[in-house]
């Protein structure tokens, strides 16, 4: 039987075309000026906006989340802040949702949806602006790092592996140069994104440049001895951001794991035949957006439900667990960690 989360979560998915158009209608009833600056695509634009923040509203209804949904308007208030679009727009656009949903569903009782809304707007009239960053002093290898990201951002990949190659000349320890550099630049170039300092295209070459250079300190990286324990890890189906589980899967390698890295966007049924074939003892899975943890809760219902991986630990890791630290546990797997150093502690306590 049905409970009565779920079937507001099925009306929101069964009518969200209708409730974006509406939303859509509500928005530019409110401001006009935006026909004539706009017209059809601005329209677009709106809609396909609703779409997303309706998808993010039904993410953190699946997963019984009210932080779920205020960290998706925090997120994309300082996107849109850093493009000039004010604040009051994305709380009318908030508001529009709540009345949109009144309006579809007069005799329902929407409730649930309409109080994670609510808490939403009330976190969205307190944000003060951010000044997020991840090059912190405390880095060990801050002036490395920062000179490491300004070459990527000009285009400079050949320039950027001579630092790496340097500190490794240095003997300085590879997981240093992944948590100082690589992970500390990777974090800081989606934060220059989401203030539009940078663009995707910058965004993108940054990612491809430093897996590039992580694949040249692989031959250290694999010549580890091994302790007997096997690590298959991947992104959800659907899930593309890959470079974040690719860093744990080498972190595991260089304490001894033998590790087996899937790649992004892995198909469960695939994934359960390469758990089978690899004897895995551990299951590391990636979801970078939160529009796809229902994706990682279906796959481990389905794992814990065969016989044959009892034994198997799960840790689920990537941005929304960062934010949501007992979020993982909505999602049925068995651990989480904040950084790679973290989960390698927890993953040899646990298959231990």
């Amino acid at each position: 039987m049905k409970n009565r989360n779920q079937e507001i979560i099925e009306k929101l998915q069964d009518n969200k075309s209708d409730l974006a158009g509406r939303i859509t209608v509500l928005h530019f009833e409110k401001h006009p000026e935006l026909e004539k600056r706009y017209g059809k695509t601005g329209r677009k634009k709106c809609y396909e906006d609703a779409i997303f923040h309706l998808d993010y509203l039904i993410e953190a209804l699946r997963m019984n989340s009210e932080k779920l949904f205020i960290h998706y308007l925090e997120w994309a208030f300082y996107m849109l802040e850093a493009r000039n679009v004010p604040l009051n727009d994305l709380v009318d656009n908030a508001g529009f949702i709540k009345k949109a949903i009144r309006e579809q569903f007069p005799n329902d009782d929407m409730d649930k949806a309409l109080e994670f809304i609510d808490a939403g707007i009330t976190h969205l009239e307190n944000l003060k602006p951010s000044e997020e960053t991840h090059l912190v002093p405390e880095n060990p290898l801050l002036d490395e790092a920062r000179e490491y990201m300004e070459l990527l951002l000009k285009g400079k990949r050949r320039q950027a592996g001579e630092i790496i190659d340097e500190l490794v000349k240095k003997e300085t320890p590879i997981p240093d140069i992944y948590e100082h550099i690589f992970q500390a630049t990777q974090y800081e170039v989606g934060v220059l994104w989401q203030r539009n300092i940078i663009t995707v295209a910058h965004e993108h070459y940054c990612t491809a440049a430093t897996q590039l250079i992580m694949s040249r300190l692989y031959p250290q990286i694999f010549s580890n001895k091994k302790k007997g324990f096997k690590m298959v890890a991947c992104s959800v189906t659907s899930e593309l951001h890959e470079i974040g589980i690719r860093m744990i899967s080498d972190f595991f390698e260089m304490d001894g794991w033998d590790t087996y890295y899937m790649g992004s966007n892995m198909p469960d049924n695939h994934l359960m035949e390469a758990l089978r074939e690899n004897e895995a003892n551990l299951l590391a899975i990636s979801v970078t957006l939160p529009i796809h943890l229902n994706k990682a809760k279906e796959l481990i219902r389905k794992i814990k439900e065969m016989d044959e991986f009892r034994l198997l630990t799960i840790m689920a890791g990537g941005y929304p667990f960062r934010m949501i630290p007992d979020l993982y546990k909505k999602i049925g797997a068995d651990t989480t960690a904040a950084t790679a150093r973290q989960a390698i502690e927890a993953a040899n306590r646990l298959v231990n």
